[in-house]
């Protein structure tokens, strides 16, 4: 059976929250922000994207596990596996509406203050989850509309 394709991600700017799952525990650090005890669960990192390359080049980003380290999330990235995002395009910077939606739901909490969110009041851009969220329920609270993106297809040789 051949493998369903999933459509090419937008360049234009947008919104983001990338899905991430930890199967293990462990510490890490965080650059200056901290130590970040990573417990096995789902972690849910809200961004935007509007620098050039837009969703497609950030959430490519995202995808990957980086050795040099640029922001927050990479640090997490290096010890999680890449799930899902969820996007939706536009200038508008929602990013702080979706983090506080994803910060409403009950059965998330903050594993680190601060995370992704020094430059803003948020509390944080991460949030960890016992099990997987769900897109529609995400969407539902905030009324608003997003896609999913499926996890990277394996590189061809």
């Amino acid at each position: 059976m051949g493998r369903r394709s999933t459509p090419p991600l937008p360049t234009s700017p947008g919104i983001y929250v990338i899905l991430l799952e930890a199967s293990a525990g462990r510490r890490i650090r965080v650059g200056a922000l901290g130590t970040l005890a990573i417990e096995p669960g789902f972690y849910g990192y809200v961004g935007s994207a509007h620098g050039p390359g837009g969703l497609a080049a950030r959430v490519r980003h995202h995808r990957r596990r980086t050795r040099l380290p640029h922001w927050h999330i990479d640090y997490l990235r290096r010890h999680t596996a890449f799930r899902e995002a969820w996007i939706a395009e536009g200038d508008r910077d929602w990013e702080h509406r979706w983090a506080a939606a994803l910060a409403d739901d009950p059965s998330a909490s903050i594993p680190l203050a601060r995370f992704g969110a020094t430059d803003c009041t948020c509390r944080s851009h991460l949030f960890r989850f016992d099990a997987r969220p769900h897109l529609s329920n995400f969407m539902q609270k905030l009324g608003a509309r997003a896609a999913r993106v499926g996890p990277e297809p394996p590189p061809t040789a």
